[in-house]
């Protein structure tokens, strides 16, 4: 299994991120994986940390869809694999309603469809394409004078989907290389997200898509292991008052999001990524909501794994 972690958040500069992935790489961590909201953009810090790395992978876990047209992200994409030497893992999904329409102001009606409509396209885009798409909801044409998304020595990097809705895991299953969760436990991945996302791939003759899950963590002394419980359950509390994390909790037992995490010293930890490398996962990533500190020992932690 591999191993990988977040970037922290909080006000940091360009710089600290990339002293950041560098301490990642350093540490033996497979991925570093960064959301995209709209501050600092991910794909702009890969392309940059491109240049002091050399091995370490680059996800984003997730750029939203309904915020970048599938043409323009091919473009970006690819500029930043050609600056990463192809380490480059392009993670998508459909967000939220509150911040689609709320934010953007654009219609979340169907994402479903709308995600299909979008990955129908976008890996035709990043093989750099030429051809037309008039969909339902979504247009693209690379036929005429404005051209194709190409970027010289980028090859197409693989796609993932960060969902665990039912219709949404169908669609990555038949159409993506890969799926992302986020504070989803093993039980709901056994249960559900593995099933869907695979069969559906064996249906259409796919590859099997690799499966990456995201949780909380923090690796730390047990004396801690209640500071970081509470921080956890405080940041993450509005996040799972959404109606399908009700599911989730319920279905792992969980009365809050730290249970869904993986806190405490190594030995605690170790058990707790083995029910995760148990339920067919491809890799975890932790995402710390501690100190820098915390989120070092934690990385360093976790590149062992790597190692091993």
């Amino acid at each position: 299994m591999r191993f990988g972690m977040s970037l922290g958040g909080g006000e940091r500069t360009l710089s600290d991120y990339l002293d950041q992935i560098a301490r990642f790489e350093e540490a033996g961590l497979d991925t570093v994986w960064c959301g995209q909201l709209f501050g600092t953009d991910a794909l702009t810090v890969y392309a940059l940390a491109g240049a002091s790395t050399t091995r370490i992978s680059f996800g984003t876990s997730i750029l939203p869809t309904y915020s970048r047209h599938p043409l323009l992200l091919a473009s970006q994409a690819l500029t930043t694999q050609a600056a990463t030497d192809g380490r480059l893992i392009v993670g998508v999904g459909s967000s939220h309603r509150a911040l689609v329409e709320d934010v953007l102001g654009v219609s979340y009606q169907r994402p479903a469809a709308y995600l299909r409509e979008y990955l129908t396209v976008l890996p035709r885009l990043l093989r750099g394409e030429r051809f037309a798409h008039a969909g339902e909801l979504l247009r693209v044409d690379t036929t005429g004078v404005f051209g194709r998304a190409h970027v010289a020595g980028a090859d197409a990097p693989p796609v993932y989907v960060g969902t665990m809705f039912p219709l949404s895991l169908k669609v990555a299953g038949q159409l993506a290389d890969g799926v992302i969760t986020w504070l989803v436990g093993p039980n709901t991945l056994v249960d559900e997200v593995i099933p869907i996302a695979r069969t559906a791939a064996a249906e259409v003759g796919r590859p099997r898509p690799r499966i990456v899950a995201g949780i909380p963590m923090a690796v730390c002394a047990a004396a801690d292991v209640e500071q970081h419980t509470a921080r956890v359950n405080t940041f993450l509390r509005r996040f799972v008052a959404l109606p399908v994390y009700e599911r989730v909790l319920a279905r792992e037992n969980a009365t809050g999001p730290a249970d869904l995490a993986a806190i405490g010293d190594e030995e605690t930890m170790a058990a707790r990524l083995k029910l995760f490398a148990d339920a067919g996962v491809d890799e975890v990533y932790g995402v710390c909501f501690g100190d820098d500190e915390t989120l070092l020992r934690t990385a360093e932690f976790l590149g062992g794994l790597s190692r091993d």
